[in-house]
């Protein structure tokens, strides 16, 4: 196997306005897919699943705000619907009507998402670790996140951090999650920048903010309902929960979903132990 078949491709678009930069692995003449990955995460999360998918065309982005790709305007919110014309966009620019779609964490609830309101465009959608999910928030939450996020962008404050090296950043990303050096090691690497005195994080702050205009239950119910195209959901054992709760109603209005259950940590698709289970 190429060297590229195991790093990947860089591959970068300008659409809306933004460079949007991704990663390409697979077949050219493959099954066309796109990557999409977690909060704060970048496309280098798919650089040990991606290599086990020969059969796949597939083009793994860095969302506006992550990775390499550049940061929303200024008063912009990082927002799902953005992050669905995106790939929508990059979508058209590469002359795919019709798509399947793998998402991990955030990237599992936007691919979830983008299926439910696009079916016609949505071959297929597999989420690891994460869907569509209130995730126990109610109206009055969503309205108190809403009135939070605009207080967030008028009065922005954020302090960087910087780290001597790729080392010591991948091992704060190991005190603060269930990654190992290895997970970590992948995401830092594309996820950072070099300021006076060492490294600090490439990824826009405002993707910390509170979120606007999430869906309520019955939204996001109508949504699970509309979903026709087939979908798998990877829930790993030892992942992140605060979707779970949620998953007998999935399964109760999707009318095309598969759940799977798997032993392993949230990011159960780049840890070295579990890939490729």
């Amino acid at each position: 196997m190429s060297e590229s078949n195991h790093t990947g491709t860089e591959i970068e678009f300008t659409v809306l306005g933004l460079r949007i930069c991704a990663k390409r692995w697979g077949n050219p003449d493959g099954m066309p897919t796109i990557g999409l990955h977690g909060w704060l995460d970048n496309a280098n999360t798919f650089n040990r699943l991606a290599p086990l998918l020969p059969e796949l065309n597939l083009i793994a982005l860095d969302f506006a705000g992550h990775g390499q790709s550049d940061h929303r305007a200024e008063g912009v919110h990082y927002h799902p619907l953005y992050d669905m014309q995106d790939v929508l966009a990059i979508a058209n620019k590469l002359n795919w009507h019709k798509f399947h779609v793998i998402g991990h964490s955030m990237g599992g609830a936007i691919a979830c998402e983008l299926a439910a309101m696009f079916p016609d465009r949505v071959r297929s959608a597999v989420q690891i670790d994460g869907f569509l999910a209130t995730g126990g928030n109610t109206p009055e939450d969503r309205v108190e996140q809403s009135r939070l996020a605009i207080e967030k962008i008028l009065n922005p404050h954020h302090q960087a951090r910087v780290f001597k090296d790729i080392e010591a950043m991948a091992l704060r990303v190991t005190q603060a999650t269930d990654q190992s050096m290895d997970a970590a090691r992948d995401l830092v690497t594309r996820g950072h920048k070099k300021v006076d005195g060492g490294i600090t994080w490439r990824t826009d702050p405002r993707i910390r903010y509170p979120t606007p205009l999430r869906h309520t239950r019955d939204q996001i119910d109508l949504l699970l309902k509309n979903s026709t195209s087939p979908a798998l959901l990877i829930v790993a054992e030892r992942g992140d929960e605060w979707y779970q709760g949620e998953i007998p109603n999935a399964e109760a209005l999707h009318p095309n979903l598969t759940t799977k259950r798997m032993d392993g940590p949230h990011h159960i698709h780049l840890e070295p132990d579990y890939v490729g289970q």
